[in-house]
């Protein structure tokens, strides 16, 4: 027996048939409008890119100058940070993610979400506070340079520097790696780990031995995104004197006036990117992942540490925080309110905030729906003809501001929309979407289910389907999208500082040209909003994510 099939059906199925598989639903002419927007869209998201890869063999004047003087030593510098970063956040995310998820120790539950606060602290931001470190060290570099000569001056004026400038970086950078690594061993088999102890292993032994290699495909995704952000930094190198790829980029444009070598060399690290990101996706293809359905046990279950094991874990904690964002917040707010005394409150940069949060919540808003439209135009034609522009159009988001910048400016140029806010936001949505991209796509998989498919054999349309079924479940999901693109907004540099209009200041570009101006008090405030609007996005998403996990436990 066959079913009929109408238009309008999204999924039949041929009973008593050898076949297992349902048959394609008839394409209406909504369908087909969902499914020729959604290529649209990613074509244009990925045009700047494109734009920019086919410019790296045009003739460049100073390439073969920056080749054999500079691009070495960029290229070095931003390997080497990577690295040193990635090892540096391990230590502080590994053991801190793997108490908090199996532990009950005091200060646990305030921890669990304060562990994610210094994402609120922009790189750059930290570089301001942490440039005291080695201005300090000036009368010890100076008695090295008395007692053993300038070769060991500059030698270890360099690894101050370096080592400061690491430090800081993972102390800001390593909650992408800790939420990465909470998630892990919170959906980790609670059976597996506690047959390890019942089997006579010690606590250490079942986390070396048991959690480690099951969240081993969390530690590579949230290790990679790491080392994306370092590549990606701009503010922070700058001001510590670390000369990387993304800053060669600048000198090379602004300084030799050079833009096609600086297209050059930003090609070449979108190769480089695509590389990385060949790595990870082969190392997760090869992962086993462990029962995402399976919980660990709930706080009240938690393996109770008491006297010096609970100090202990609770100092293993807040070394992290303090560095990532307690420290940094005590002394811009010491600056602060000495900006404040010596200029009033008439200072305040309002207009600057203003216009960060509009590009943010603007761009934020425009973007999550970009997402709902592919990924719902992907699920009723999930075909590989679709899917593949799709991924490539969440690309931007490996690939530094910067790079991205310029090829916004080589694309955007031929059409004079280059020094407007339709570029800023435009290249926003580039950079970003993958942010948006992922979340919605497991939020309608997980949440929508076949729920949409039912609704469309009840008769309803697409459009009908996606505003009355999923657009209703994923609410949550939508809101979640917004918050961290309005934070990841708030905080980036390298783009605006290339695409923002003339006088069109946000509290990034101002904080960071007060800094270079040595306005190092001034740029205090600026610095704050930044974090303070970053908290509050923060905080919305957390509680929203707390109150999601109690609704499901219930």
């Amino acid at each position: 027996m066959k079913m009929e099939k109408k238009p309008s059906d999204c999924l039949i199925w041929r009973v008593g048939s050898k076949l297992k598989r349902p048959f394609r639903y008839t394409i209406t002419s909504e369908s087909d409008g969902w499914s020729l927007s959604a290529p649209l869209l990613c074509l244009l998201i990925i045009s700047p890119l494109l734009t920019l890869l086919s410019g790296i063999w045009d003739s460049a004047p100073a390439w073969k100058h920056l080749s054999e003087t500079v691009l070495p030593q960029y290229f070095l510098n931003t390997v080497w940070l990577a690295l040193a970063v990635s090892i540096v956040a391990t230590l502080m995310a590994l053991p801190a993610a793997w108490l908090i998820s199996q532990f009950s120790f005091p200060g646990q539950k305030i921890l669990a979400w304060a562990m994610v606060l210094p994402l609120a602290v922009p790189s750059y931001v930290a570089a301001f506070v942490y440039r005291q470190v080695p201005e300090s060290a000036i009368p010890f570099l100076v008695h090295l340079r008395t007692q053993f000569g300038v070769d060991t001056y500059l030698f270890a004026e360099g690894l101050i520097r370096k080592g400061t400038l690491t430090l800081l970086m993972a102390a800001v950078l390593y909650p992408y790696l800790y939420l990465s690594l909470r998630t892990a061993f919170a959906t980790q088999q609670k059976g597996v780990i506690e047959a390890a102890h019942l089997l006579g292993r010690s606590s250490s032994r079942v986390f070396f031995t048991v959690a480690l290699p099951l969240a081993r495909p969390a530690l590579i995704a949230g290790i990679t995104l790491i080392i994306m952000e370092v590549i990606n930094d701009y503010g922070a190198v700058y001001f510590m004197g670390v000369p990387t790829l993304t800053v060669g980029i600048f000198r090379t444009w602004t300084g030799l006036g050079d833009l096609t070598s600086a297209v050059r060399l930003a090609g070449i690290m979108v190769l480089a990117v695509f590389f990385l990101l060949g790595i990870e996706q082969f190392q997760r293809g090869k992962a086993r992942f462990s029962d995402q359905r399976a919980s660990s046990a709930p706080h009240g279950q938690l393996r109770p540490l008491g006297g010096y094991n609970g100090i202990l874990a609770l100092i293993t904690c807040l070394i992290p925080v303090s560095f990532g964002f307690i420290l940094p917040c005590l002394q811009l707010l010491q600056w602060a309110k000495w900006s404040i005394t010596q200029y009033g409150l008439g200072q305040l940069p309002w207009s600057r905030m203003g216009h960060s949060l509009l590009l943010a919540l603007i761009t934020a808003i425009v973007l999550t729906t970009i997402a709902v439209i592919l990924n719902f135009a992907q699920r009723l034609h999930p075909r590989p003809w679709l899917q593949l522009p799709i991924r490539f159009a969440g690309v931007g988001y490996a690939i530094p501001g910067a790079v991205v910048a310029v090829g916004i400016m080589l694309f955007l140029g031929k059409i004079s929309l280059i020094g407007t806010v339709y570029a800023i936001c435009f290249g926003y949505v580039v950079r970003f979407l993958a942010v948006g991209l992922h979340p919605v796509r497991a939020g309608m998989e997980k949440v929508c289910g076949s729920l949409d498919q039912a609704s469309r054999v009840l008769g309803h349309t697409p459009t009908q389907t996606l505003f009355k079924v999923n657009l209703p479940l994923i609410r949550g999901t939508l809101f979640a999208v917004i918050m961290l693109v309005f934070v990841d907004i708030l905080k980036e540099l390298p783009m605006t500082m290339i695409l923002r209009p003339v006088d069109f200041d946000t509290l990034a570009t101002l904080a960071f040209g007060l800094a270079v101006e040595s306005r190092i008090a001034e740029c205090a405030i600026p610095s704050l909003m930044i974090i303070f609007l970053a908290g509050v996005g923060l905080f919305s998403l957390n509680r929203l994510l707390s109150s999601s996990s109690r609704t499901t436990e219930s």
